[in-house]
């Protein structure tokens, strides 16, 4: 009988602590304090269609050649406009404080993804925390990128010569890939004996697949969609170009990739005797090739890691060029760093994606709603300056000079009331009287290069600015 007891004792038990264990384990959030907090946007004018959800993702990073692994997992259903706030629950016993993690997402509409990360962005080890914001961008799932689309079958190269303003021409090769990322170089003719630009960015499509937008630079490029075979340049605002010249490039018969030659910046991690480079204007993932002053970037990166596999932001000047694979016989683009510049720890792809900060920039007032501000001859330009304490907001609205506090939270922001002088002017007061209107309404923002948008909770713009000196 004792022996029964003692057996039916520990088969007690051990239901008890099995049941204990699915406890744990099948509720994400068991253990106290155990959830990623964030934010994530968007900085196309795009509305959601309905049914759209946010996925986010915990992913396990710690092998540079290898698939990420998922080790989390949330869905956020109900979603207006953007920023939006989600809260990603994990198991403290799944996270390894020598590995390494990172937080992704996409808004997926249909099954589709409509928008992503451009890169991911570390959490929890390392000295990682667990609040982030998130950029996402047009993904390049979210169009259709096979024969049967507007550009046809990728990758594809697109050739020409551009007018230009101060030499013979600009010629131009613009390398699209499946991936939503592009090269472009441009050559000067006639001058400085054909002097080189390199860019590399990501691309996206209009809904209509009739305007192919390129982000990389200081300010997009813009062109038509002509056909499958026809690019045609717009203007810095997306309008067609009125002119006899030519501005237009044409699908060459054969992909020639370029192999872009510029400085970059990216999330650099050594780890078994391997270097690897998410490289921030497109997000993609390179291997680093063991040649230039590769040993330079991995002492320098060495120094600075506080753990094993920590992913750093660097900087340097190199090239992207096509080498062996690690394994295989396949060839795989690598970044070739050809001058290391620096290492920024504490730093990543999101801290330098916008040119322009949101605060200590003079933001020049270009638009109101969907109205262009227009400043006559010899008239101040509206403006608003967001002090870099984070308390005080002071502009110029056209005709009075105001000031008053603001608040930010991430990508939430809002204004307290605004006192202003009492001039009274002949132009100006109908858009100063906009500007402060839209001030009171603002719930969010984002920046573009050197554009700021201030966007109301529904995510509808209510004033457009641009970063601009003093004149």
């Amino acid at each position: 009988m004792d022996k029964v007891r003692r057996d039916g004792s520990r088969s007690l038990w051990t239901v008890l602590a099995c049941v204990g264990f699915l406890v744990l384990t099948g509720n994400p959030a068991a253990e106290a304090g155990d959830v990623i907090r964030g934010t994530a946007t968007y900085r196309e004018r795009i509305a959601l269609p309905p049914g759209a959800v946010l996925e986010v993702t915990l992913e396990d990073v710690s092998a540079a050649h290898a698939p990420a692994v998922v080790v989390a997992r949330t869905l956020v259903t109900k979603l207006a406009g953007p920023p939006f706030a989600f809260e990603l629950p994990y198991r403290a016993s799944d996270i390894d404080a020598g590995d390494t993690y990172a937080v992704r997402a996409q808004l997926m509409v249909d099954g589709r993804a409509m928008f992503a990360t451009a890169a991911a962005v570390p959490v929890l080890t390392h000295g990682a925390g667990r609040e982030v914001e998130l950029l996402l961008r047009r993904s390049p799932h979210g169009a259709s990128r096979t024969a049967s689309g507007p550009l046809g079958e990728l990758p594809a190269t697109f050739a020409g010569d551009l007018p230009c303003g101060d030499c013979e021409g600009l010629r131009t090769q613009l390398d699209l890939f499946a991936d939503g990322s592009f090269f472009m170089r441009t050559i000067s003719l006639g001058r400085d004996h054909g002097a080189v630009s390199d860019a590399i960015g990501t691309w996206t499509l209009s809904d209509d697949g009739s305007t192919l937008t390129l982000f990389g630079g200081e300010r997009p490029d813009r062109f038509r969609v002509i056909d499958r075979s026809t690019l045609r340049k717009l203007d810095r605002e997306g309008h067609e170009i009125a002119s006899p010249l030519n501005y237009s490039l044409e699908r060459t018969a054969t992909f020639a990739a370029l192999e872009p030659h510029l400085e970059m910046q990216g999330m650099f991690r050594y780890l078994a005797d391997a270097g690897s480079f998410e490289e921030c204007l497109t997000g993609r993932r390179f291997p680093v090739a063991q040649q230039g002053d590769n040993a330079a970037l991995e002492q320098a990166y060495l120094a600075a890691r506080r753990e094993p596999g920590e992913p750093l932001l660097v900087s340097l000047v190199g090239h992207i060029a096509s080498r062996p694979a690690m394994e295989g016989d396949a060839q795989v683009l690598a970044v070739v760093p050809e001058r290391f510049l620096a290492v920024s720890p504490g730093e990543s792809c999101e801290t330098r994606t916008s040119v322009s900060a949101l605060e200590g920039t003079r933001w020049v007032l270009t638009g109101v709603g969907d109205r262009p501000v227009v400043v006559a001859e010899g008239q101040r330009e509206p403006f608003l300056v967001l002090d870099v304490d984070g308390e005080r907001a002071t502009g110029f609205g056209g005709c009075n000079r105001f000031m008053g506090s603001y608040s930010r939270d991430g990508l939430s922001l809002t204004f307290g009331v605004m006192a202003s002088t009492m001039m009274a002017c002949a132009e100006g007061e109908g858009t100063e009287h906009a500007l402060l209107a839209a001030l009171d309404k603002v719930a969010s923002w984002r920046v573009l290069d050197h554009r700021l948008e201030l966007l109301d909770g529904t995510g509808q713009v209510l004033a457009r600015f641009e970063s601009r000196d003093l004149e």
